[in-house]
């Protein structure tokens, strides 16, 4: 799932966020560890969200994001976020 954000200068495409311009929540039901790559997320800056990397679960910290694919791996029943930094 992911959610972008607009920006003043688009017409019809509000900017809501002043922190993050792109969301992506990858939901992981399954037993085991998943990939999942996208050609349109190739190439962003997203990183495992702050609070995800700090946290006391060291499960979801294994989370990853990979530009040059635009693959995602997530940890067996976990959810990660994964935010793109909105460019100043």
């Amino acid at each position: 799932m992911s959610i972008e954000d607009g920006d003043e200068d688009v017409s019809g495409f509000s900017k809501l966020d002043p922190t993050y311009s792109y969301i992506v929540v990858v939901f992981n039901a399954c037993p085991t560890k998943v990939s999942l790559s996208s050609a349109a997320m190739q190439a962003r800056t997203l990183q495992l969200h702050p609070i995800q990397m700090t946290s006391a679960n060291e499960v979801v910290k294994q989370s990853s994001y990979e530009a040059s694919s635009g693959c995602f791996t997530v940890p067996a029943r976990t959810t990660a976020v994964f935010v793109e930094a909105r460019k100043s």
